[in-house]
């Protein structure tokens, strides 16, 4: 059976390759859950800047280096 491929952000990228899901980024950063999905799924999506540092701030408890631009292209 063919597993349908899953659209996925440079951010639900992080999130499996640090074996993390969204139920702990929404618990870690405060963020409601709904938004948490649409950023990991919808690469087209742009958070706003307070979003940006909440997940920030909770994904820098896994990976101190990790960038904005290595979770969203800033244009």
């Amino acid at each position: 059976m063919n597993r349908v491929e899953q659209k996925r952000s440079k951010l639900g990228i992080w999130l499996e390759r640090h074996n993390r899901d969204t139920d702990w980024l929404t618990r870690t950063s405060g963020l409601e859950r709904k938004t948490i999905e649409e950023l990991a799924s919808n690469p087209r999506k742009s958070p706003r800047m307070i979003t940006i540092r909440k997940i920030l701030s909770a994904v820098k408890r896994v990976d101190p280096t990790i960038k904005v631009s290595d979770l969203w292209d800033m244009n």
